[in-house]
């Protein structure tokens, strides 16, 4: 948090659950929630807070990963580390709404009017197959927890067993739709 702070000054940075947020009910002309309902342990109570501090005739905003139709580079990490370890917690089993209507569902219970999905494409390249494997290392997100939660040789096997999948490294360069 203070990271952050220090990052964007005169910013009010707050930390909280999304279940919970710390702000004045209407405080908001736009609230955006990007990659954040995968991971909250009551989503419908977060939603129903996103609506609570947008002011009448805002504007709320969320995005997803698409675990169904997208995700191309974590879909390969996944299936080998399912080729290293059966049991690796692959997000397509393990991470609620990465499929179509998911998240539109949820925010049109909640009260939102209006609500429509799209497909927004996000295309990410990597120099090569080390800068890619290195955000992996990073330890960020489920697949990078579980990646730096590997014993050595387990993950040397990943490694290993991703580049395979992916091929040569000028192949690095992979599209990371989004929903």
């Amino acid at each position: 948090m203070a990271a952050c702070a220090a990052r964007h000054p005169g910013v009010d940075v707050r930390q909280a659950t999304a279940e919970s947020l710390p702000f004045d009910a209407g405080a908001f002309d736009r609230v955006l929630s990007e990659l954040v309902f995968h991971f909250v342990a009551e989503p419908t109570s977060a939603a129903a807070e996103f609506r609570r501090v947008l002011r009448p005739g805002g504007l709320a905003a969320a995005c997803m990963w698409d675990f169904a139709e997208g995700m191309e580079m974590l879909r390969l990490f996944w299936d080998a580390a399912l080729a290293v370890d059966p049991d690796a917690p692959d997000e397509v089993r393990t991470l609620r709404f990465g499929r179509e209507g998911e998240i539109a569902d949820l925010h049109a219970a909640a009260g939102f009017v209006d609500v429509t999905e799209t497909t927004l494409s996000v295309t990410s390249t990597y120099a090569d197959f080390e800068e890619l494997w290195d955000g992996f290392l990073a330890g960020i997100g489920p697949a990078g927890s579980y990646c730096v939660g590997l014993a050595d040789d387990t993950r040397a096997d990943l490694r290993d067993e991703l580049f395979r999948r992916m091929g040569a490294p000028a192949d690095a360069r992979r599209r990371h739709p989004v929903c």
